[in-house]
């Protein structure tokens, strides 16, 4: 293959070139267009014609050009969406709960892997849109392909509202004028509403098979999740010394909203939570070489928790028990509390909500509770 010589177009910045390599083949003669700006992936295509790669590479600068002035501040011409995303881990995203970043990583990466390398000043809202859809368009990942079961609103959301957080730490940073997720239409009117909770029977049901499990810790950490309510990350969290057993108490640390709680253990937790405490204690006691922390439901190897997804399904498998997740135990605690008469502030104080609008979904179960204070106060008024 012979090369032939390269046109270079004018530009009306140094920063944004444009080149034509001629090519000579066999089959013929092709132009190969490059245009290369900085902050901007480079662009290439091939023509037959010359004139047609000359006016595409007109167009194409143009574009580009046009996109320098759709922010105000000059250094989104110059910082990419890697930048924000590298400057957002140091300074942010190490202060985030362990839970949280577990949640968090996967949206970064996305958009690190999408839109990391485009300069902040051509970041679009339609390309912003573009993305959203490919997401749509993709399916759910956590499920088998031939599942066919798509992203849910929420898990867009959750990539969506990522991006406008590092476009809203870019501007307080000062490096852009304005957001292109203004321009983004908002993903509303999510059900998020699931009420899943375990009826009598299939409480029972579950506890058997999680106590006839191999994994000898399913049991305490269900029986730890139906009396308190906590979440997986929070239970599998503990470490022995966040069970204090005189007190009747239990901190978790590693929470979603990055508050320390405490939850009660009494009755069947606390035995449950004594006998698993003395285990953990004498694992540890004969361990070598000794482990940095002692967590309440260690792995084997005592450098970590326990890993119990695979014994949760299996269990719940075993059970008999459909449409039903590890999260739903909370469900399912905040539902008996609720029909047994806890007000809807009580319930968010166990959960460790800081606001009420999260367990407003409960309220329904609490209405024959709510009916015998009504039915008081008016037997008092009149």
């Amino acid at each position: 293959m012979c090369l032939g010589t390269f046109f270079r177009l004018s530009s009306v910045s140094e920063q944004l070139m444009a080149t034509i390599q001629k090519r000579e083949h066999k089959t013929g003669t092709t132009y190969r267009v490059m245009i290369r700006m900085k902050g901007f992936p480079p662009q290439q295509r091939t023509f037959k014609r010359l004139t047609d790669a000359k006016l595409w590479a007109q167009d194409t600068e143009s574009a580009i050009r046009r996109g320098e002035f759709k922010n105000v501040v000059r250094t989104a011409a110059s910082k990419t969406l890697q930048d924000v995303i590298d400057r957002f881990r140091k300074e942010v995203f190490i202060h985030r709960a362990e839970s949280t970043k577990r949640a968090e990583t996967s949206f970064l990466n996305y958009w690190e892997k999408a839109l990391g390398q485009y300069a902040l000043a051509y970041i679009t809202p339609d390309m912003v849109s573009d993305k959203i859809a490919e997401l749509a368009a993709a399916g759910d990942g956590r499920r088998k392909a031939s599942s066919g079961k798509p992203k849910s609103r929420k898990t867009l959301k959750h990539y969506q509202d990522t991006l406008a957080v590092l476009f809203k730490y870019a501007a307080q940073w000062g490096w852009i004028g304005t957001s292109p997720l203004d321009g983004v239409n908002k993903i509303t009117k999510i059900r998020n509403e699931r009420i899943r909770y375990l009826s009598e029977d299939e409480r029972k049901r579950l506890l058997e098979a999680c106590k006839a499990s191999d994994n000898e810790h399913l049991y305490p950490v269900v029986v730890f999740a139906l009396s308190t309510g906590a979440r997986k990350s929070e239970i599998l969290g503990l470490t022995l010394s966040d069970i204090d057993l005189n007190r009747d108490t239990a901190i978790l640390r590693d929470t979603k909203n990055g508050d320390t709680r405490a939850v009660p253990v009494v009755h069947h937790l606390h035995d449950v939570l004594t006998e698993q405490a003395e285990k953990a204690a004498c694992f540890y006691d004969e361990l070598e070489p000794p482990a940095q922390r002692r967590w309440l439901f260690p792995r084997r190897d005592g450098q970590e928790p326990i890993d119990i997804r695979k014994a949760w399904e299996n269990a719940r498998e075993a059970a008999g028990i459909e449409d039903f997740r590890f999260h739903d135990l909370r469900h399912s605690t905040a539902s008996y509390l609720a029909m047994n008469g806890a007000s809807l502030v009580e319930i968010a104080d166990i959960l460790g909500h800081r606001t009420l609008q999260m367990v407003r979904r409960y309220a329904h179960l609490s209405e024959s509770h709510v009916k015998g204070v009504v039915k008081d106060l008016n037997e008092k008024l009149f």
